[in-house]
């Protein structure tokens, strides 16, 4: 055997020693899927070679990486998609690797900038003059009380840390983004800064964990935000290329460059200056106002922009080195807005520009139509990357998964851990093939499939999770849950995400209905969830410019834009929505799927792919009496 043979198998040995303590000091019991897991991480490793690794709800995928990470000895960041996750890799899981693994090691959780309160803009907002970039909610002077408390007590600064929650817009105005933030050094509070503390942490310690969207600031910033690693674990990997397609792109509203100029106006800068930044806002919102969709190489938005970055430099000049806080806050957001203004009108070869409405405003987006190049460059050839997630789409070697990372063919190993559930004995999957085709006959689908799914909530008693394609079905499947009056519906919109998934949880006959964010990251074990609705297959919707884009790319390239893009594209969110069933080895249930196309289309064996192996029928009967029983106990 080799010598890397030699040092990759004992790396592998030592992995597996340290969590086969961990599980006997918590009385778990060793399954060989998470066993297998651990031994190819520290394969990968002490091997220098990235591995994705698709482990399954069950499987123990978290204690398995960590095992194996600080096992290595080498510094290793965690990246996260979800919250929820970073909670349990903090507060459950590396506190039990400490206390049963035997191995020393140190372990940070950093957060965005804009997690952390920030002293110099909570001082500014108690100020008579303050200024807002977003007015704060009602009852702002109460919660400025109780956060400048908050200032005085806190620990950490985290947003996490305070005892009574406060609004978005409240939160905003005493936080700070890094778009905004001078720096330690420019600051008055650089020495007492929540985030910097935070920062001061991650930096001494072995295990970092953070989420997708910083780990990607710090790849745009050519690893200025983290410290130096050697590995990076990509948890929730399935969502890894999207977050790095937003951070890598840009956005600017008309109205950001009014608050601007507003903002420049309290801090001095002379009006001959920002006279023509407001009336660049003007003409960029009436622009903006008559766009929607795909603007790439619109010649008067292009000019409107360039002229509009003119102003934005003239104004920089004009306010030259400010030496209040204020001041230098604005000018760290001015350099923001002018670089994204910059970006937006002369996008790379490879971007694409759309408008878009949020909210009452219009915004202008870039991003790149595909991120791959950029993280072989930033990522894949700086450290070793281990991408896990309990679906990755389809079967080794996650070919789609791979091609969005940049990965090549020659240069990752790939896994699939074997579930520990009795897929087939646990579950079914159940495709309503009579209901009318929801291309053909959308408003006769619209109205069977309502009634449909309100039959199996009746069958499960509640206990049922509606996961729907578009806000429109939302509003449509919720108004005829609601009608029966038999359950709580607990509807996506009418209240805070994580509060609705604490109190379907809780509730344990309600019914919570959701769009794209509930279909994946809510974890609702036991009876709480025994049905899965899902209204559609999940296509990318035809008028997205990120996927007109990518479909026009492959297109050009000569494939298949339907099967290379939108089919693995919805395969992997399908395998995500009906992985919100089976949470544990206990629970039974059904997956049930609306759309008759999964029963009667050649792709359907495609799509399913990544699906797990439940039983299948298309009886709604056997359905209804498999609910029936499952639910007849709880």
């Amino acid at each position: 055997m080799a010598d890397s043979e030699v040092s990759r198998a004992d790396a592998s040995a030592d992995a597996v020693a340290v969590l086969d303590r961990v599980v006997a000091g918590f009385g778990g019991e060793q399954r060989e899927g998470q066993r297998t897991l651990t031994a190819a991480v520290a394969a990968a490793i002490a091997g220098e070679r990235h591995l994705v690794a698709e482990a399954p709800t069950g499987s123990g995928k978290s204690l398995a990486y960590l095992s194996a990470a600080v096992a290595s000895g080498r510094r290793v960041v965690v990246a996260t998609s979800t919250i929820a996750l970073q909670s349990q890799l903090v507060e459950k899981d590396l506190p039990m690797l400490a206390r049963h693994g035997g191995v020393s090691f140190s372990v940070a959780l950093l957060k965005g900038r804009s997690n952390y309160l920030c002293r110099a803009k909570l001082r500014a907002a108690a100020r008579p003059d303050a200024l807002f970039e977003v007015a704060p909610g009602p009852g702002f002077d109460g919660h400025l009380r109780a956060l400048e408390t908050f200032g005085r007590t806190a620990v950490s600064g985290d947003r996490a840390e305070l005892g009574e929650p406060v609004g978005d817009t409240t939160w905003a105005a005493v936080s700070c983004t890094s778009a905004e933030c001078p720096g330690r050094l420019q600051c008055a509070d650089g020495e007492n800064c929540f985030a910097e503390q935070a920062r001061a942490r991650a930096f001494e310690a072995d295990v970092l964990v953070v989420n997708h969207a910083l780990y990607c600031a710090d790849l745009r910033a050519f690893g200025a935000v983290l410290p130096d690693h050697d590995v990076v674990v990509l948890d929730e990997a399935h969502a890894f290329a999207e977050n790095a397609t937003n951070a890598f792109g840009d956005d600017l509203a008309a109205d950001g460059l009014s608050r601007l100029a507003s903002m420049l106006d309290r801090v001095g800068v002379e009006a001959q200056a920002l006279r023509p930044v407001s009336r660049a806002a003007e003409v960029l919102e009436g622009l903006l106002e008559a766009r929607d969709g795909p603007v790439t190489g619109d010649p008067e938005l292009t000019e409107s922009l360039a002229a509009a970055a003119e102003t934005l430099a003239a104004a920089q000049r004009a306010l030259g080195q400010p030496e209040t806080d204020q001041g230098r806050r604005a000018g760290q957001i001015l350099r923001s807005r002018l670089e994204a203004l910059r970006r937006l009108g002369a996008p790379g070869p490879g971007d694409v520009v759309w408008v878009e409405r949020q909210g009452r405003r219009r915004r202008i987006r870039l991003a790149p139509v595909v991120v791959g190049d950029t993280l072989a460059e930033r990522l894949l050839a700086e450290r070793v990357v281990v991408a896990v997630s309990a679906t990755l789409g389809g079967r080794p070697p996650f070919a789609a998964f791979t091609g969005q990372l940049g990965l090549g063919a020659d240069d990752h190993d790939a896994l699939a851990v074997p579930s520990s559930f009795d897929w087939s004995a646990q579950g079914m999957l159940y495709v309503a093939r009579e209901l009318p085709d929801p291309g053909r006959e959308s408003e006769a689908w619209a109205e069977a499939a309502a009634v449909r799914a309100h039959q199996l909530v009746a069958a499960a008693g509640g206990r049922a999770l509606v996961l729907c394609t578009s806000r429109a079905a939302v509003t449509r499947f919720a108004e005829r849950l609601r009608a029966s009056g038999a359950h709580t519906v607990l509807v996506q919109g009418e209240d805070d995400a994580g509060r609705l998934a604490r109190e379907f949880v809780a509730d344990e006959t309600s019914v919570l209905v959701g769009t794209r964010s509930f279909w994946a990251g809510i974890d609702a074990p036991g009876a709480a969830c025994v049905l899965v609705v899902i209204d559609r297959i999940p296509f990318p919707s035809p008028g997205d410019p990120l996927h007109a884009a990518r479909r026009g790319r492959a297109t050009a390239a000569g494939a298949d834009a339907f099967a290379t893009v939108d089919l693995p594209a919805a395969s992997l969110v399908l395998a995500q929505g009906a992985g919100r069933l089976l949470r544990t080895r206990h629970d039974r249930g059904v997956v049930a799927v609306l759309d008759p196309r999964l029963a009667t289309r050649p792709y359907r064996r495609d799509l399913l792919a990544g699906v797990p192996p439940l039983r299948r029928t298309v009886d709604v009967d056997e359905v209804c009496a498999f609910l029936a029983a499952t639910t007849a106990d709880a």
